[in-house]
Formats: C-alpha cells, structure tokens, sequence
C-alpha cells in the first residue's frame, strides 16, 4: 500500500470525518472552466488544530486523486519502465499520446538510475526543431520526430542523474513553439501525473532544453518558476521581455551556449540576460543561483552535458518568504499563480509587477503590484489577489497584517479554512503548495 504524501498524524481528530471525496473528487475532475462552486458539504470542518488540518489535507488530496483517476491520469506515467529501443520500434516512435481539446501530443517517458530517497526527480525534455506552417500535418515534419528522438538517446547514453525523464513531442509542428498554452497545460499535467502515481519528488523537477526547447527553458523557466528546482536552456536565448528575470529568484538557472552562435542574436541575448542575473544576484544574496556557460569556439552545437549535471544540484524552494512575480502573456494565457499569490481573474493590462514579502516576526505580509508600460511603473488598480498562508510565512494563531502598496488591505486572523486547501490543491496539484489559509484582497 503506497503511503500518502500527507500522512495522518498520531492524533487523529475527526473533525472532517463526514467529508466524502465523491462530490469532490467529481469536482476536481472537471476541467478548471465547468467545476463552478466548490461543493457546499466539502466546505464544511473547523480546522481547529494541526491535527484537523492534516486529516483535512488527507482528505482534499486523496479527492484530488480520484478525481485524477476518473480523467484517466493513472496511466500517464507507465507503471512499466521502457528502454529508448522499446519506444522505438519499426523506425518509428511508438509513444503515448496526450489531448488537450484538438492539440494532441505524443511522448515517452524513460527512467535512470534508483530512485533517491524523497522520490523521484522529474526532468521535462524539450527537443529542438521548430516550426514548418507548410507541414503536411501536426506530427508531419521529420525534424521535429529526429530531434525528439535525439532527445531519447541523449538521455540513454549522455544524462547520468536518476529521475523520470518525460521527452514530449511538439504537439503541432504548424505551430512549433513550446510555450504555446496548450503545451503549458500538457507540461503542467505530466507532472502532475509523476507526481501523484509515481512516487515524483515535487521539490525536484527540472526543466530542460536544446535551441528550440531551450527557448522555453527560459520563457517557461520565468513564467512556471514555481514548479521547477532548476531550468537549463541549450543552445538558446531569449529576450528579458521574454522571459522576465525576476521571476527565476528561487530556480536554479542554466544556459550553455557556444560563443559563434549568433544567428538570431543568441549569444549577445544570452550575455545580457547573464548580466542581469549577475546584477539581481548582488542585490539578492543567496538568491537567483544561475551558471552561463559560454562556450569556447562553439557556434550552434555545443556540449550538453554539463548544464543537466548542474541543475539536479538543486532542489526547490516551494515556499519562498519573499518573491518577484512579473505577469506577462505567453501565446494565449498567462500564468494566475505563482508560489502563494494567486490573481483572482485573468488581465488583458501587462506586464502586472508583483512583490511579496513576508515576516513571520511581525506577522506582516507586504505586496507591491504595478502596471508596467514604456518602461514606467504605476501602481495597478481593480486588482483581485488570493494571498495564501501557512504557519512558515506567519502565525495562523494570531492577527495578520496584510499591505498592498503600502496601505493597509487587511487586519485579522487569517483561518483555516476547508476552501483555502481546496483551491490551492485545485490550482497547483502539488502537495508542497498546499495552503490551509487564504485571504482574498479586493
């Protein structure tokens, strides 16, 4: 019997003993857009004790499954390991197939090594390529099945940390973008998925990247920052505007990067966004842990071994005291969480410029938010956030102090509450970001 990631404590108090997950394991299984209200009966429990809040916990989380199983998620990491050979058979690669509404994306997954203790690393592999708008189809363009299959013998034969390797294939080679929302939500969900049925460590999951897929070790890098330990871009660049710098003050960041690869720029966009890790890094001692690896006499194809090597190093900080989160849309969408801030609806007015600090000392909690346009910061208005909490940013047992550009937004206890862990589990699927209190600034 496998053990669950939130164990019962000695005491059991059964405060939520009349808690069924069906309801709300029917609720979790819908897609975010059709769940509507949080059922009325999984909102009922005094979450009077640590103990009430653990079996809540239990509770919510073992919904969470089940509402994982009922969409099928079970099967999404095969309980089977696969050698690279086995997922290629025929000279073609025979993977699994993921949908998210028409997109479909194939992929495989391999495991190394023995599993560490605290679970699994996961590492999501993005191969190289791109886009063909004159692709006869979306999984058509032998480039993009080529590198994905380098990708798998990289990983057998180059890549020597233990972990679950997930190698996803571009979903629409008309598109050729690994930002793209839909490969957001496809990104989100794999890890999910090795997290919940296969034992997956969430404080260690690692993004990486070659050209293409490296663009997206920095977009995606900045833009998920709360889901990854560490993120390494290969052969790649992007912009700061791209890839907001700030964001990546507890992610490990990597780039190698040969010093002739100038097409498009690269190497100068690399030296600049360096420069600016180097300057946060200063001004943030312990924080923005980066490497740039420029490499000697190298143009577009470089040594790739080092920068997987150096993440794994690194494990996640899921629970920062202090943050930088700049809002900004990728493709379609743009992230509404990042470690315990949550916007309350989505914005059309970006780039959105948060700062959150806060001090269990004086049980304060401090947010400065700002629109940002032609390089000037005003102070944003019609702002809805959810500030979430737990007893390592402040003492739940006593009144909380909440600031929003300085004035004073809210005075109070911030309770427990069935909602807050259910929202936060809803929102994240990640047993480290699970907050049983939450306070919603209007």
């Amino acid at each position: 019997m496998k053990k669950s990631l939130f164990p019962l404590a000695l005491v059991t108090v059964l405060t939520t003993s009349h808690l069924s997950s069906s309801p709300l394991s029917d609720w979790f299984a819908k897609s975010e857009g059709d769940r509507g209200a949080i059922p009325a009966e999984a909102l009922k429990g005094d979450l009077n004790s640590a103990e009430a809040i653990a079996e809540a916990r239990n509770h919510v989380w073992k919904a969470y499954r089940e509402g994982a199983i009922k969409n099928g998620w079970d099967s999404g990491i095969p309980a089977q390991d696969r050698s690279w050979k086995e997922w290629f058979k025929g000279g073609k690669i025979d993977g699994l197939i993921a949908d998210v509404g028409d997109k479909k994306m194939p992929y495989v997954v391999l495991v190394k090594g023995e599993k560490p203790e605290g679970g699994w690393p996961v590492f999501i592999t993005l191969h190289g390529g791109g886009g063909n708008p004159h692709a006869d189809g979306p999984h058509t363009w032998t480039v993009n099945t080529r590198e994905w299959l380098t990708q798998m013998q990289l990983t057998t034969k180059l890549w020597e940390s233990p972990g679950i390797y997930i190698i996803p294939r571009m979903a629409d080679d008309r598109d050729g973008r690994w930002y793209y929302g839909y490969n957001q939500i496809f990104i989100d969900r794999l890890i999910q998925q090795a997290i919940l049925f296969k034992d997956a460590n969430p404080d260690r999951v690692y993004l990486q990247g070659i050209s293409e897929g490296g663009y997206a070790a920095f977009r995606l890098g900045s833009m998920m920052a709360d889901r990854w330990a560490g993120s390494c871009a290969m052969a790649a660049a992007e912009p700061i505007g791209n890839a907001p710098v700030e964001n990546l003050q507890h992610v490990a960041f990597r780039c190698g990067i040969g010093e002739n690869d100038r097409m498009f720029n690269r190497i100068g966009l690399a030296r600049t966004y360096f420069e600016r890790l180097d300057e946060l890094e200063k001004e943030n001692p312990g924080d923005f842990k980066h490497f740039f690896d420029e490499q000697v006499n190298r143009g577009h194809g470089i040594d790739y071994k080092e920068g997987p090597a150096w993440i794994t190093k690194h494990s996640r900080t899921a629970v920062p005291k202090a943050f930088h989160w700049t809002v900004i849309k990728q493709h379609d969408r743009h992230r509404g969480r990042l470690y315990w801030l949550a916007l309350e609806q989505s914005h059309s007015k970006l780039p959105l410029k948060l700062t959150a600090k806060a001090n269990r000392e004086s049980n304060t909690v401090e947010i400065s938010s700002q629109f940002s346009k032609d390089g000037k910061d005003t102070a944003s208005e019609n702002i809805g956030l959810r500030v979430y909490l737990n007893d390592t940013l402040v003492d739940l047992s006593k009144e909380v102090t909440i600031k929003v550009n300085g004035k004073k937004a809210f005075q109070g206890i911030a309770k427990p509450s069935m909602e807050a862990l259910i929202r936060s589990t809803a929102e994240r699927g990640d047993p480290k970001l699970v907050f049983p209190a939450m306070v919603v600034i209007k």
